[in-house]
């Protein structure tokens, strides 16, 4: 297998960069986030023919309809208003792709104004981001937390499920806060809630969208980097951070800490239980931290891309009255993006056939994803350096990353044009989270993913799903037999290094690219 320098060494060779509009400013993109839907109202014919159906019932038609008694045949205003409220709710659901799963699952809402949120609330969500209609994902999650429910929420990549959570933790926070000044009561701790994602850096995007949401409000929000601050509403960190601060603490204190805590909720969540990633501490990590959020109080939701069979059976077992919501089908990767599956032969054809896309023209920003630790041998590099990168590429400074997995975890670049999976992803739900890095916000994308003869043993699931979006993929990937449990452990080997090479938009400093240039991610 070539070393990533030499990877990335063939892909610059003669390749010039690529004209284009750097102006990455994403205020054109925020409004276009894939909203709801509403049923279309009433024609005036179908309001004339249930006008004539009702009249004939109520002459007493001679049909089936009007041989059932009275009480049959009667049914109150009240009740009628139930049952057409009820066929309301069932064709917004369809129209949005919502579909639930567990007990008395509430109606989604259909404006923000349903909600009866703060006016400045309001007020963040249209000027930090320009938000004013709900998405599917926040129509029916948002209730659901409301109701102060258990929750496993799956909805596609760039379809607002950060704002899905957060409206309910902010509001419970509001209403913490307002019930110590009311009462003139200083709890030792204030902690409302516990945000949990899987690296620093999706940390601190998600830190940053919580200060927006709850800027000119008296919520203090953290993210940690060491200690707990005990004026802190929410709290957004990774599990590694939290163990470490809760284990520094002595065990009446973190009590304290948390005998408060009304929500725990754990974003990207499906990386628990993808075990062809090779990574089983997430789980484990996990179950320490539900066992020192145990409190009657706290409620917990989880949330990601995917919706596996293993995660729901896991939130059956574990949570209490879990109410589960899909958007869209289960698995499936973003339909807005238009995917290629893409045989190179071997590893010198991809290297090849990435030159010849660049060489011909592609609308950058682009990420390109390789997938093990042989492709990426930089050093570890400050976090604060690591930020700076992303933030370069964000504001357009930058063409290409070529990164690892990590990056393919929740972190949102609005503007990314195209992806290509360099190495084929292990898994289907490391494909989904890949691919959902373009095509974002309602945008349109392209992904690319390249396989060599010796994929052909782990290519099928990703074909499947590439197939299911309606894409074409050649017919004898689809009759390949299934991934053995010797493939399953070849992929686990694969360990994933969060790593990242960034090709600067600039013509001359594409020429001279150094070691300076290149990037780790945490």
């Amino acid at each position: 297998m070539q070393s990533f320098d030499r990877i990335y060494k063939q892909l610059k060779l003669g390749v010039r960069p690529v004209a284009h509009d750097t102006d990455n400013n994403a205020d054109k993109y925020k409004s276009s986030l894939p909203v709801r839907l509403l049923p279309n109202p009433p024609s005036e014919n179908s309001k004339r023919k249930r006008h004539r159906d009702e009249e004939s019932t109520a002459k007493g038609d001679l049909g089936a309809e009007a041989k059932k008694s009275k009480s049959e045949e009667y049914q109150s205003p009240l009740e009628k208003a139930k049952q057409n409220d009820a066929e309301k709710i069932n064709q917004i659901r369809r129209l949005n792709k919502i579909f639930t799963w567990g007990n008395e699952v509430p109606d989604p809402f259909i404006e923000f104004s349903d909600l009866n949120l703060p006016a400045q609330l309001i007020e963040n969500l249209q000027n930090s981001y320009n938000i004013t209609l709900p998405t599917p994902i926040q129509m029916q999650s948002i209730p659901i937390m409301l109701e102060k429910r258990d929750l496993l929420a799956s909805a596609p990549t760039g379809s607002g499920k950060t704002l899905a959570f957060a409206i309910p933790v902010i509001l419970k926070s509001m209403q913490a806060i307002k019930f110590w000044e009311n009462k003139k009561l200083h709890p030792s701790s204030r902690l409302s809630a516990i945000v949990l994602e899987p690296t620093k850096i999706l940390a601190r995007q998600t830190y940053d969208c919580f200060t927006k949401f709850c800027q000119n409000f008296p919520i203090n929000c953290q993210y940690l980097e060491k200690e707990i601050s005990n004026d802190s509403n929410i709290l957004v960190t990774t599990p590694n951070r939290l163990i470490y601060a809760l284990d520094t603490l002595e065990e009446a204190n973190s009590k304290k800490l948390l005998k408060d805590l009304r929500w725990l909720v754990v974003d990207e969540s499906d990386r628990i239980f993808d075990l062809t990633e090779g990574d089983q501490s997430f789980r484990q990590q996990l179950a320490k931290i539900i066992e020192y959020c145990s409190g009657k109080s706290t409620r917990r939701a989880f949330f990601s891309a995917t919706f596996s069979y293993e995660v729901e059976e896991w939130c059956n077992q574990n949570l209490v009255d879990v109410a589960m919501v899909c958007i869209g089908a289960r698995n499936s990767a973003n339909s807005s993006v238009q995917q290629e599956l893409v045989f190179a032969g071997w590893e010198q054809g991809k290297v090849a056939a990435v030159k010849q896309l660049i060489r011909t023209g592609f609308q950058p920003p682009a990420l390109i994803f390789v997938q093990s630790k042989d492709r990426a041998k930089q050093l570890e590099v400050p976090e604060e350096e690591c930020n700076s990168a992303v933030k370069r590429f964000r504001a357009g400074e930058l063409s290409i990353l070529v990164c690892t997995e990590i990056l393919g975890r929740g972190l949102d670049f609005t503007n990314v044009n195209l992806v290509i999976n360099f190495d084929l992803p292990t898994s289907i739900v490391s494909y989904i989270h890949r691919v959902g890095r373009t095509g974002r916000a309602g945008r349109s994308g392209r992904a690319i993913t390249y396989f060599t003869e010796s994929d052909l043993g782990i290519v099928r699931p990703i074909a499947t799903v590439i197939h299911q979006a309606g894409f074409k993929v050649a017919e004898y990937l689809l009759k390949l037999s299934k991934v053995s449990k010797r493939d399953k452990k070849k992929m686990q080997k694969h360990a994933r290094s969060a790593r990242i090479l960034i090709l600067s938009t600039s013509g001359r400093n594409q020429k001279n690219v150094s070691k300076k240039h290149r990037r780790a991610l945490p």
